[in-house]
């Protein structure tokens, strides 16, 4: 979060709000720099208070004046600085935005005391979004309408309000934030909840959960952080629409407003996929670990997996865990150059593991990648299907929207197809019929994915659905969005759109379940199990009314047991046929 947002970039707009074109800066006077002035200078002693009360140690990756010369120096410091912010109003000689200015700080420090009242409290929506407007609001307020203010323009109290609602969003922001461990806001996380302060994201926790409860699936298969989301982006959504209406210059504020969504959820995407274990880095426990890892993140293939021989469930296992691998490089990267530079050193470790032997790789691969390619190499399974497979994962950080299935099939294959192709490999199947059906296996699966996780992808800036498959159905992104945001059921063609998908998805099964007696026997009972069962969220698709926007669906243990049970003797049948 970059606290200097304040001053910088709000007033400018502020000022243009009255004006008939953009104020260039070199047109602003005097009375506008002491605004902004004073709004800053009062920003700065509101986080030396906040430190002091919070305890903070470090504040944006450096330590506190109160760490370092002590609390005294810390609340003298603030002091002075709002004495100064003070001053600086004054010296603008506009008694409007004098009292406006003066009122301002007033009730952000009621709001800092009424939270502070509230330690161990649980608050309902009224009283949480109360207390952000005051905390963080009214400096955005006043700093939004302050050109306004001091030109006597009647916009001025519709522009503060609007402010106040620009700075609740912040304040949402930083509290979810505060749940992400992984984020680098330059403060320590979990700090408001060690304090027992209640804010917003808690209201998505159930009674008593932990804090990294957000993150995880719940009894209904919703992930409490992306609900969270939701109701960040339906007010981000609202709040540039009425930017875009009350001040059509402010470009940079709309950006800011972008940025700090995007923060959320860049911030969500990287606590969501720490969830999963961290691989150690001794190569003596990479089987354990990666069993853990399929059965933490890959429940549907891990209950399937069970019914192979230990001697094909282990290979099987570390492709899995090498998979994981491969999208944490990207997934859990603060920025994509970063998640580029991390796959090409995944990929580097990997090479030298086939071609040379060498296990060694960068920190947390705990042995499997070196595991990963001495099976690999030891079945003659080529190298380019892991390579592929890191191509495919590259598509995300180039771009996440494809034209047509056409286009959607390559990425299919790639981050899919290509890991059917290489179970198969590592089983001794070279029948080119067969391998065909198991790239087509996993495209299906991955056509189930997309289906399942429209909401959960849309959440984190990633549209599968191919443009020609919405457009077929009336739909585009901002249609998914509309419907992300809203609370009624999904309308007819959005189940009509996911029906076509599954489709194809149905298709592909079929086909690829006529290949299964011409796999080694260790793998036909668990891939047979593993293809019904994935099948079998389609059904529980339908059972949610569609609503792959707000709900993922998911098959319980009772039904992966029943379609267990069906596979299995569509698999008998399959291998009683004359030729099987």
């Amino acid at each position: 979060m970059q606290e200097g947002f304040l001053a910088g970039q709000l007033l400018r707009p502020s000022f243009a709000a009255s004006a008939a074109r953009p104020a260039r800066f070199s047109e602003l006077g005097d009375e506008f720099w002491l605004a902004a002035l004073s709004v800053q200078l009062a920003h700065e002693a509101s986080l030396l208070h906040d430190d002091v009360v919070d305890g903070a140690r470090f504040r944006r990756g450096h330590p506190t004046t109160s760490a370092l010369h002590g609390v005294g120096a810390a609340l003298i410091a603030g002091d002075q600085l709002l004495a100064r912010a003070y001053l600086a109003a004054a010296a603008t000689g506009d008694m409007a935005f004098v009292e406006r200015f003066a009122r301002a700080v007033d009730r952000t420090i009621e709001g800092e005391r009424t939270q502070g009242k509230a330690v161990g409290v649980r608050l309902d929506e009224a009283a949480t979004r109360g207390i952000a407007r005051l905390k963080s609001g009214e400096l955005f307020g006043v700093a939004l309408s302050a050109a306004a203010t001091l030109q006597g323009s009647p916009a001025a109290d519709r522009l503060a309000d609007l402010g106040r609602d620009l700075g609740m969003l912040y304040q949402r922001v930083d509290d979810l934030l505060d749940f992400c461990p992984t984020s680098t806001t330059g403060k320590p996380p979990l700090a408001d909840h060690a304090r027992d302060l209640w804010t917003w994201p808690r209201s998505f926790l159930p009674p008593g959960a932990p804090p990294h409860a957000l993150f995880k699936e719940g009894s209904h298969g919703e992930v409490p952080a992306l609900r969270a989301l939701v109701s960040l982006e339906a007010e981000g959504g609202e709040l540039l629409e009425r930017l875009e209406v009350e001040l059509p210059h402010a470009r940079e504020v709309r950006s800011g407003v972008r940025r700090w969504l995007e923060s959320a959820r860049a911030a969500v995407r990287r606590e969501m996929q720490a969830e999963g274990p961290v691989l150690p880095a001794s190569a003596s426990r990479s089987r354990e670990d990666a069993e853990e890892l399929l059965a933490q993140h890959g429940r549907s293939f891990h209950f399937a997996a069970r019914l192979m021989p230990p001697e094909f469930r282990a290979p099987v296992t570390h492709v899995y865990a090498f998979c994981r691998m491969v999208d944490d490089a990207v997934d859990r990267a603060p920025n994509p150059v970063e998640g580029g530079r991390r796959l090409d050193a995944l990929e580097r470790a990997a090479y030298r593991a086939y071609h040379e032997g060498d296990p060694a790789g960068p920190e947390r691969t705990g042995g499997v990648v070196g595991r990963a390619m001495a099976d690999m190499r030891a079945a003659e399974v080529s190298f380019s299907l892991a390579e592929e497979l890191m191509e495919g994962v590259r598509m995300d950080l180039r771009s996440c929207t494809y034209a047509d299935m056409e286009a959607l099939r390559l990425y299919t294959h790639r981050v899919a197809g290509v890991v059917g192709l290489w179970i198969a490999g590592l089983g001794e199947v070279r029948d080119p019929w067969a391998l065909s059906l198991a790239d087509e296996l996993g495209h299906s699966m991955q056509l189930t994915n997309i289906a399942r996780d429209v909401g959960v992808d849309l959440m984190l800036g990633r549209v599968y659905l191919p443009d020609d498959l919405l457009d077929r159905h009336g739909l585009s992104r901002e249609h998914l969005v509309r419907i992300l945001r809203g609370t009624t059921a999904v309308p007819s063609s959005f189940a009509a759109l996911l029906e076509e998908l599954m489709g194809m998805a149905d298709s592909g099964y079929g086909a690829a379940f006529q290949a299964l007696p011409r796999l080694p026997a260790g793998y036909r009972r668990a891939m047979a199990v593993a293809a019904r069962v994935y099948q079998g969220i389609h059904r529980e698709i339908r059972r949610n009314g569609y609503d792959t926007l707000r709900r993922r669906a998911r098959t319980g243990p009772v039904g992966k047991g029943v379609l267990a049970i069906s596979a299995l003797r569509e698999l008998a049948k399959a291998e009683a046929r004359p030729g099987a």
